[in-house]
């Protein structure tokens, strides 16, 4: 057989990632209030599904949960541990951790290299990505400095620029709104059509949806806006999944996952205000950071807690601090870890401590004012213990050769492998498992 007739014989693959997906709003359509009719008839009516849903990692935050989605290991290996950089003095502006990974092989990479031609649309931690038409993931200032830039580091370089003159605008900054996702959708859809319907070959194609997770921040996961949003990206995802099937001939695999669940805040915590108030960050008088010895950086409901130095008196210091929180259960904090618990929970390589706090206290970087606060900054966060069922992903597979039924005990790590053997290949780096490989 030959390599071309090979390739025509082997499904192509869509992946779609709807952020902050719960199980419930897929399985459980009439107690939440929505209306899902593309996911309903694709997955729950035919194809094989996760009804209890899907553990995230730790912490189940956007960037770090995408990126493990598309390599298959947890973020102590892949070493994307938080949505932003660690810094608590500004140095490097805001960035965030666009960037794909170095130290492990992503399905972009791999399937590349077992023959696919791969193809990414605003998919989280893509800058850099190995694929053959890449357009990352980036924002900065929401100007069309964000477009210049993203067309730059997109592959093939231009690749942005020929595909703005066709659907508009596509950078926006970090656009999370109904509109954002209206335009990762025709940036998917184009590449179907523009690039990956001419390739010869099977395609591996990620896409992403952003605005329920925003609805649901701004308006709470309930709300009839978040409702709404989802509504859309159900409607999109259906028409999405028809061009990818036109262009498949017909041999496609879908797999719709999200990243982590959610669940609605009540307070806000701000560990920075202790350390300030113990003299452990200094701020001048426009209340700028001018020196610290200890640091908490938020990742939801869960906190990053580094030393400046590796100091055994300050070590014992931060640690009474942090005890002393957790023992008064109206301060939010259910649990302190060390950096070795963190780092053999899957996450925070460079932690000294970790906060996971309790349900609806969402911590915060702040470092003056109350370190309780009833006004929260938002209505919903995720990013809490990834033991709580309301952090659990969705998972939901269709298409040649998968039977419709159901998995259980399905990770988030599980996703590239599973992916990878529908491909015919093996994923060396991952740490998770093919859950649709008959025992």
């Amino acid at each position: 057989m030959n390599k071309q007739m090979e390739h025509k014989e082997k499904a192509s693959v869509l992946l779609i990632s709807i952020d902050a997906l719960k199980p419930e709003f897929v399985f459980e359509q009439d107690k939440v209030g929505v209306h899902l009719p593309f996911l309903t008839s694709q997955f729950v009516d035919k194809g094989c599904v996760a009804l209890d849903g899907m553990k995230s990692v730790f912490p189940p935050f956007t960037y770090p949960c995408h990126q493990s989605m598309i390599t298959g290991t947890n973020p102590v290996t892949h070493g994307i541990v938080n949505n932003a950089i660690f810094d608590p003095m500004n140095e490097h502006n805001g960035a965030w951790h666009w960037f794909a990974n170095r130290k492990v092989l992503t399905l972009w990479e791999a399937a590349r290299q077992a023959g696919y031609v791969t193809a990414s649309a605003a998919f989280p931690t893509s800058v850099g990505a190995k694929g053959d038409y890449i357009a990352p993931e980036f924002w900065w200032d929401g100007s069309e400095l964000d477009s210049l830039f993203i067309d730059a580091v997109s592959h093939p370089q231009g690749l942005v620029s020929e595909m703005e003159a066709d659907i508009g605008r596509y950078a926006g900054g970090l656009d999370l709104s109904d509109a954002g996702d209206v335009q990762r959708y025709r940036a998917a859809d184009w590449l179907l059509t523009h690039k990956l319907a001419s390739a010869q070959k099977p395609f591996f194609l990620t896409a992403y949806f952003a605005s329920f997770d925003e609805s649901a921040h701004e308006h709470g996961v309930y709300s009839k806006e978040a409702v709404q949003s989802l509504e859309k990206i159900d409607a999109m995802a259906g028409k999405l999944v028809a061009t990818a099937e036109a262009v498949s001939g017909g041999n496609l695999i879908v797999c719709v996952v999200s990243d982590h669940g959610t669940l609605d805040n009540t307070h806000n915590i701000c560990p920075n205000v202790i350390f300030h108030q113990e003299g452990l960050i200094q701020t001048d008088d426009k209340d700028a950071i001018t020196d610290w010895k200890v640091f908490s950086q938020r990742a939801g409901g869960i906190a990053e807690v580094r030393l400046a130095v590796d100091d055994d008196s300050l070590r014992q210091q931060v640690a009474r601090l942090l005890e002393n929180l957790k023992a008064d259960p109206a301060m939010g904090i259910l649990d302190v870890l060390t950096g070795e618990q963190a780092r053999q929970r899957g996450g925070f390589p460079d932690a000294d401590f970790v906060l996971i706090s309790r349900k609806g206290y969402e911590i915060r970087d702040d470092w003056s004012g109350a370190y309780l606060r009833t006004t929260v900054t938002q209505k919903a966060q995720h990013g809490y213990n990834e033991e709580f069922p309301e952090m659990r992903a969705s998972f939901l597979i269709a298409g040649p050769g998968i039977e419709k039924g159901t998995v259980a005990d399905v990770h988030l790590i599980d996703v590239a492998p599973t992916l990878a053997a529908l491909m015919g290949f093996v994923l060396p780096d991952a740490e998770g498992r093919d859950v649709l490989a008959k025992q």
